[in-house]
Formats: C-alpha cells, structure tokens, sequence
C-alpha cells in the first residue's frame, strides 16, 4: 500500500500552526491545530494536526473546547499514533 505522507513544510505558510500563530495570533488557531504545537510532531504517514484531530476525537462532550482532556487517560491518548 502506498502512503503519501504530507509534512508542515509543504502546507502554505499561513496554514501551518506555528506560522498561524505568529502571524494572525492564538484566537485564529483550529483546537487541532492548539493541539498540533503542544504535540509538535506527526507520523510518518500524518501530521502533527491529523494526529491532534485524533485526539480531539475522543472528545464525547459535544461541546467544542478542549476541557474534555482532563477526563481523558493516559492509555485512552497512548492508542493514537503519534502520541508517546
């Protein structure tokens, strides 16, 4: 099977979070992608903002904030690839 990775560096730099960050400030930043810099890496099949939206997956609350995180555990974040 064929996996086309894609990596930060090719995204524009207005859609990559560090750059998003400094450019437009934390209040235009995506909750993955808040979650993308705390992570800082991806796979070598995702990047660090697929695997944050993994992450965010896990949120059952309906409510769309990250406080859900404090409810999840370790093994629940440690099944996510890109998570150690």
């Amino acid at each position: 099977m064929l996996h086309l990775s894609i990596k930060m560096k090719d995204l524009p730099e207005a859609e990559r979070p560090y750059e998003k960050l400094e450019l437009y400030g934390e209040k235009s930043l995506t909750n993955a992608e808040l979650l993308a810099i705390i992570i800082k890496t991806g796979t070598k099949d995702e990047t660090s903002v697929q695997v944050a939206q993994h992450v965010l997956n896990l949120n059952k609350t309906g409510k769309d904030t990250l406080e859900f995180l404090g409810d999840i555990s370790i093994q629940e974040f440690m099944k996510i690839n890109g998570i150690r």
